[in-house]
């Protein structure tokens, strides 16, 4: 066993930040950071060894993380140990080092408000429970950790119910695994197959980012996605897996990502001619966008050779700036070069004046890497000095020759993604390529095309590793509105609202899966489907409540009404008040639990606004103002507000009263 232990150190930063807002621009934090990383790998030692020791057939999960859902410091280090691997989900043996003191229980994890009652009235007391076991801080950190790891085995030996007792008294079935209620039910299969080229379109705040993300990481790694959907304790590790591997492909470049936009076009996507003045000479340089480069990555990307060349021809960058390098060509011609920035070396031959030549014969950089690869001098621009710089990188700087059969095979995934994709231009963006993201028309295909670039004259297909993952906002334009040739060449996956990913225990008595499908069945009456209000929105408010930070999980549905569904309703209705208040159920509450106010201004005062022939109300009807209420004002902190949305007491006792008088009648 590993001889590290927990110290009064690991005590003292639990204490410190729990509560606080993780901050990644905080540099205390960051010193502080690693330290509570080591204190949750002991923590990972101490469940190991105690599942070893008295559950060997069981499992341990834990989330590695010191920061808990809301993106807060957590008061305590946990990990979660089943005495079997079918062992129900919703409830464990934990043990956790915590602000107030060390402990072994059996806990609910993740479950819903009934099951944690029916729990609470089972465990009883938490000190003194017969299902729970606490050392004080000075008692255990004067152990070792063999010393409690037996004392957390010898505890639960001595627990007066047993993991299966407890289960069968809350009503769990020990032979099954239940789902967490925070498991995402529409995310992406993790052993189906992705397409090649697919749009997730849906209103906003349905989770497409957060499915953009979970998608390119199981195009770009299928094998490390299964892993993580595997192995993650919960939807928040699991979360938290793919974002960093997802960071890390963006960094290898195999993950790029590009918005749309009206202004966008094909030289920002494929390549275009790019302006720049060196000595106050204007020249043109042909630029390659971010779908050429992304493809030619994809053909040949992290061989050993291609990583030795790219690093070799960083070292002659540095060594040639400011100077010049003699070299001959393969015909013995002289030549110098030298490196001022940008995408070429520039060439001076020997026979030349360097005044005559101005900024001397470009020898593109890309050329070199594509005669590298291909071989082919075609079309490679001063293709006798672009040789000459080849042959000197490989003898250089021993760069290996490049061999195509192993480099097609190291050859990994890379997944462009598209935001906004419905934004641009799509036959400007992709111009004549657009039929060669097809599967059938990619390189290696049956029907390959190669096509040749107008500005560059270099051939171009598209590579078979390379996925292609659109967003669509359908509040921006529908899905009947896309570009034919576009629509062909995707398969679309629709992200509608999920409200049932809100169940669970309400926010100060507001049931959010109710309200959020309330709200949405009126919009889809007064609008359409395509501008409901995403589950997205209120998910912070649920991880909230699951942190049992109720305050803050109300605090956190006021600001998610007040920054996202209001000014959301007020562009989809363009301001008309009328029909926002039948959104928010206004109509059918007290004034004083109303958003928006309304005034019915009188013949008299219009009268006196506008003089007598305004002609604003020609055939008696009444003039309402409506006007929303300060965000300081007491309605929006009351809960009761929210509530009434989708709960009208008064409809309630009236159908109460009905019922009362239906009884009497029958009797």
């Amino acid at each position: 066993m590993n001889k590290k232990h927990f110290t009064q150190y690991h005590v003292d930063l639990i204490k410190k930040w729990h509560g606080k807002k993780s901050d990644k621009n905080n540099v205390e934090q960051l010193e502080d950071y690693p330290e509570l990383k080591e204190a949750y790998e002991i923590v990972k030692e101490w469940a190991n060894s105690v599942k070893e020791t008295a559950f060997p057939e069981g499992k341990v999960k834990l989330r590695k993380s010191p920061v808990n859902q809301g993106g807060h410091f957590s008061s305590y280090l946990w990990a979660k140990i089943y005495p079997s691997q079918d062992s129900p989900e919703q409830l464990a043996y934990t043990i956790h080092i915590s602000t107030d003191e060390f402990a072994v229980k059996i806990d609910t994890v993740n479950a819903p408000g009934t099951l944690v009652e029916k729990y609470e009235s089972v465990r009883g007391n938490y000190y003194q429970s017969p299902i729970v076991k606490c050392l004080s801080h000075e008692e255990a950190l004067a152990m070792t950790l063999e010393q409690l790891v037996r004392w957390s085995v010898d505890a639960i030996s001595s627990f007066g119910l047993t993991y299966d007792q407890v289960s069968e008294k809350i009503g769990i079935s020990a032979g099954t695994k239940e789902s967490s209620d925070n498991t995402q039910v529409n995310s992406v299969d993790a052993y189906k197959p992705i397409s090649l080229n697919q749009i997730l379109y849906g209103p906003p705040g349905t989770g497409k980012t957060y499915h953009t993300i979970e998608a390119a990481v199981k195009a770009a790694e299928p094998e490390r996605y299964q892993e993580i959907c595997a192995t993650a304790v919960d939807e928040t590790e699991r979360r938290i897996e793919l974002r960093d591997t997802y960071n890390d492909l963006c960094r290898q470049k195999r993950i790029r990502f590009v918005t749309f936009h009206q202004s966008y076009g094909y030289e920002e996507f494929v390549e275009g001619l790019s302006a720049s003045t060196d000595d106050e000479q204007l020249k043109y340089s042909v630029k390659p966008g971010v779908f050429k480069r992304i493809c030619e990555e994809a053909k040949f990307s992290d061989t050993d050779s291609l990583n030795q060349l790219d690093n070799a021809i960083e070292q002659l960058k540095l060594d040639a700036e400011g100077q010049l390098i003699p070299l001959k060509t393969s015909r013995g011609k002289p030549f110098s070069f030298t490196y001022h920035g940008h995408s070429t070396f520039r060439i001076y031959p020997e026979q030349t004046k360097h005044q005559d030549l101005g900024n001397g014969y470009p020898a593109s950089i890309e050329h070199l890497r594509s005669l590298y690869v291909t071989g082919d001098e075609s079309d490679i621009y001063n293709r006798s000095y672009v040789k000459a710089i080849l042959a000197y990188l490989k003898t250089h700087y021993q760069i290996a020759e490049f061999e195509p059969e192993n480099a097609a095979m190291q050859a990994k995934n890379h997944v462009l993604i598209i935001d906004e994709i419905n934004r641009g231009n799509i036959s400007k963006i992709f111009g004549e390529l657009i039929t060669l993201i097809e599967p059938s028309k990619r390189k290696g295909a049956d029907e390959a095309i190669e096509l040749v670039l107008p500005y560059s004259g270099d051939k171009f297909s598209v590579p078979d590793n390379l996925y292609i993952i659109g967003t669509m906002n359908t509040a921006d334009r529908s899905l009947a509105m896309m570009d034919t040739a576009l629509r062909r060449r995707f398969d679309f996956i629709e992200m509608m609202p999920n409200p049932s990913l809100l169940r669970g225990e309400g926010v100060k008595g507001i049931n959010l899966e109710i309200l959020l499908e309330t709200l949405n069945k009126r919009i889809e009456i007064l609008y359409d489907r395509e501008h409901t209000l995403g589950h997205a929105f209120f998910m912070p408010v649920k991880n909230l409540m699951d942190e049992g930070e109720e305050d803050l999980a109300f605090e956190q549905l006021v600001s998610v009404f007040q920054n996202k569904v209001i000014p959301l309703l007020q562009e989809y209705f363009f301001e008309d008040w009328h029909k926002i208040r039948l959104v928010l159920g206004d109509n059918q509450r007290e004034a004083g639990l109303q958003f928006i106010q309304v005034k019915e201004q009188k013949s008299d005062d219009l009268d006196a606004l506008f003089g007598e022939k305004h002609e604003l109300s020609p055939y008696g009807e009444t003039i309402k103002q409506y006007s929303l209420k300060g965000f300081n004002e007491d309605v929006w902190q009351d809960a009761k507000a929210y509530r009434g949305m989708y709960f009208n007491p008064q409809k309630e006792t009236k159908r109460a009263d009905d019922t009362e008088e239906a009884k009497a009648g029958s009797q």
